[in-house]
């Protein structure tokens, strides 16, 4: 990873997940990953993608895959298990060796199991829930650094991710700059309008006055 990604990340990893949506919304990108929370509410995550693809087996059988040793340092798992409740992708042994190795996190489009070790070493886990029965004989791996699905959302190896209490984002690589550059903007004019309501204020003044109501709305480029 370059330094300028580097920079990305790091610009991202200051922001929201509301701000990085409304900034999404602004300029017409589904980015929004829908039903993705966090395994604890405490967990973020920010960095880029490496993707897994997963299918059911088939009558030969198949793996959940040993892909974690090639990881680079700070990325963001992301595995699409199609939105499966009932088989795992991920589990005690996987979160220990991310965590050991410095991964950004982990984000399936599924379930985890083993959840406490994730909280005992404060690696940060989103998926749709937990459950403990295993995907080994059930699930295969389909494909690797390739699109994937992630709660409707297409996400590509190298995307940003961004995961807080409030559930995961994904930003285009193509478009990192303009959406992190709209978020900041949304944040600051946010943050502006506190520090006047704090003030004394009104919140309908504050609100006219840093065009609140159409920060999220989108404009034409």
């Amino acid at each position: 990873m370059g330094d300028h990604e580097d920079a990305q990340v790091e610009r991202l990893r200051r922001l929201s997940t509301s701000a990085v949506s409304d900034a999404l919304d602004r300029l017409g990108i589904a980015g929004q990953a829908l039903g993705i929370r966090p395994v604890d509410r405490g967990f973020r995550l920010a960095g880029r993608a490496f993707t897994i693809l997963y299918q059911p087996c088939d009558v030969q059988g198949g793996t959940v895959g040993d892909y974690i040793d090639d990881v680079p340092d700070g990325q963001v798992i992301v595995l699409d298990n199609g939105g499966r409740l009932d088989a795992t992708v991920w589990g005690d042994i996987l979160t220990v060796v991310a965590h050991r190795r410095r991964l950004g996190g982990t984000v399936i489009d599924g379930v985890c199991r083993d959840s406490p070790r994730s909280l005992e070493l404060g690696y940060p886990i989103f998926s749709r829930s937990t459950y403990m029965r295993t995907g080994k004989d059930r699930v295969q791996v389909a494909g690797e650094q390739c699109p994937v699905s992630l709660g409707g959302v297409r996400v590509r190896p190298g995307d940003l991710l961004l995961g807080d209490a409030d559930g995961v984002v994904v930003v285009p690589a193509e478009r990192e700059e303009d959406v992190l550059g709209v978020a900041l903007e949304i944040e600051a004019r946010e943050e502006a309008i506190r520090g006047l309501v704090a003030g004394g204020a009104r919140l309908d003044e504050a609100r006219r006055q840093h065009g609140y109501h159409a920060l999220q709305t989108r404009r034409d480029p």
